[in-house]
């Protein structure tokens, strides 16, 4: 051991809370951000709405259309 302490290894700035790159600050500004937990719920609904809507047409669609 040559005694020195031991360092701890951060990647980014020792001591500050800021994300490293463009997707990780986006995530943490925009999408768990409480300011804009609403907006984002609305968004994650329609989402989801939208998505039951084009599986229910593209499995139960046929029935849709009537067979003369």
């Amino acid at each position: 051991m040559s005694g020195r302490p031991v360092q701890p290894r951060y990647i980014g700035v020792p001591g500050s809370d800021a994300p490293s790159n463009v997707l990780s600050a986006f995530w943490k500004d925009q999408v768990m951000n409480p300011e804009f937990r609403a907006g984002n719920l609305n968004i994650l609904l329609g989402v989801t709405t939208f998505a039951a809507g084009i599986f229910a047409v593209r499995n139960f669609g046929g029935i849709l259309v009537p067979g003369f």
